[in-house]
């Protein structure tokens, strides 16, 4: 582990916790305000955690055809995590002593380049944003991996949330022509979830490094 962060990477460190309450915040806002529907049952009513997929807290129009008022708080939270993502990748090489730093830094910044589309793209655009990202991403998290073996508590969540990540995108690829059955969002929610934990707790770590 490094041991002194620069104090520019705990102030980002700082502003990447941020990023992710507000978007877990309007998350919860646009989830709580979602009339109803979902990829399995478009009848449902309200928002499913596990039936639902994230980007549907974001449609102005539900999956059940009514319109959706809190569509602006699910675009916030995909915008904040979009941006949380960019600062994660310029802040967790503070975490270990590598020359993959720099690395870490472009492939992550080319991966959010591609992830930025995903909130403004449908149908095929939508796949592809996601497949640009995708890339220099895993790319990207094998590196940042490599440099955290010496923290165990952060390099197994890295590694449940790049597995889950990868499972996630094959799934959806495998019933991209399909009906998503549900374990298609199921499982996007469980990455999610591990993603954002685990820069979460990568910024924890950066602030609390000794000085």
């Amino acid at each position: 582990m490094a041991g002194s962060p620069r104090p520019w990477s705990r102030a980002a460190a700082l502003v990447l916790l941020g990023l992710i309450g507000g978007a877990l915040v309007a998350a919860m806002i646009a989830a709580a305000t979602y009339p109803g529907g979902s990829w399995t049952d478009r009848t449902s009513v309200g928002h499913s955690l596990w039936a639902n997929f994230f980007c549907d807290i974001a449609r102005d129009v539900a999956l059940d055809g009514k319109p959706h008022p809190g569509a602006p708080w699910g675009r916030a939270a995909e915008w904040g995590l979009v941006l949380a993502l960019l600062l994660f990748w310029q802040v967790v090489p503070a975490l270990f002593e590598s020359r993959s730093g720099r690395r870490v830094a472009v492939l992550g910044a080319v991966s959010t380049a591609g992830l930025i589309l995903v909130p403004v793209t449908t149908q095929a655009a939508h796949v592809g944003a996601l497949l640009l990202g995708a890339g220099p991403g895993f790319a990207a998290t094998l590196l940042v991996l490599r440099g955290l073996r010496p923290s165990p508590a952060l390099f197994w969540l890295g590694v449940a949330a790049l597995l889950l990540s990868a499972l996630e995108l094959g799934l959806f690829l495998a019933f991209l022509f399909h009906p998503f059955p549900l374990v298609v969002p199921a499982v996007q929610r469980l990455a999610v979830l591990a993603a954002t934990a685990w820069m979460g707790s990568c910024a924890l770590a950066v602030v609390r490094s000794p000085a």
